[in-house]
């Protein structure tokens, strides 16, 4: 990622982390539960949890830490961690994190360009990332991962996907005009959603390569379901993903498991 690029990332960044639940430390007690004990796999971070795999004693790079949640609830599960992320903001906090936590034996969190590390090779059991690959570009980011990772080691991804570009030109719309009033997850003007192509031409850089397409109707939630109907629309997805794959590439997300 050039220079400039990543400043700007990295400002917008801290512009989020500094406003959003900076303040509040303390684990999410359902995070740990999904990742300790994952049983559902419509829900995707608990099918995350289970790509994994066990976490005790693992090296495990947090790639795109953003503030630190899912490090040290790693951290908390076993894991010898290492969490990066351009926003020094987002260090601040994931260190913050892991001490109020008494987790900082356990976690270290650094300022660094995750498209060039300054890991050695081979360094990692486990690579995790959340919403990191579309800032990065997806081949340059996979292609560090394998480097970093251990012979047969694993990474888990979650994605936005923008397969259908009408589809992207409608969300695009919505975002102009009602991203404030419906609290939508603002946007970057250098990340690009993925698409499922372009995400299967890069089984070529390891030994095992799946995309799992998440969202569907749940992608609108925030325009037309209450929040104690986001369950049910995921778990509705799911099944609907699962009868017709067809409809793969309408969906808004996708969970990405790889092995080197």
């Amino acid at each position: 990622m050039d220079l400039a690029t990543l400043e700007a990332e990295a400002a917008f960044a801290d512009g989020e982390y500094a406003t959003q639940f900076a303040g509040d430390l303390a684990l999410c007690p359902r995070f740990v539960r999904q990742y300790e004990r994952p049983r559902q796999r419509w829900d995707w971070r608990q099918f995350s949890a289970k790509l994994l795999g066990p976490l005790r004693d693992r090296d495990l790079l947090d790639y795109g830490c953003g503030m630190g949640e899912e490090a040290v609830c790693f951290a908390k599960l076993g894991a010898r961690v290492r969490a990066i992320d351009a926003s020094p903001v987002g260090v601040r906090l994931t260190r913050e994190r892991a001490a109020a936590n008494g987790l900082s034996d356990r976690v270290t969190a650094e300022v660094m360009d995750a498209t060039a590390t300054a890991f050695a090779d081979d360094t990692f059991d486990l690579v995790h990332g959340l919403g990191i690959l579309h800032h990065v570009g997806l081949r340059t980011g996979l292609t560090e991962v394998r480097r970093v990772l251990k012979p047969g080691g694993r990474a888990v991804f979650l994605e936005p996907l923008g397969s259908v570009a009408a589809i992207e030109r409608c969300k695009g719309w919505v975002s102009r005009r009602l991203a404030g009033r419906m609290k939508l997850t603002p946007v970057t003007d250098h990340e690009e959603n993925l698409r499922l192509p372009d995400v299967r031409a890069c089984a070529d850089l390891f030994a095992e390569l799946d995309v799992y397409p998440y969202r569907l109707v749940s992608r609108v939630r925030k325009l037309v379901a209450p929040r104690f109907l986001y369950a049910a629309l995921e778990r509705f997805d799911y099944a609907l993903l699962r009868i017709a794959p067809f409809l793969s590439p309408l969906a808004g997300a996708a969970v990405i498991h790889v092995r080197k």
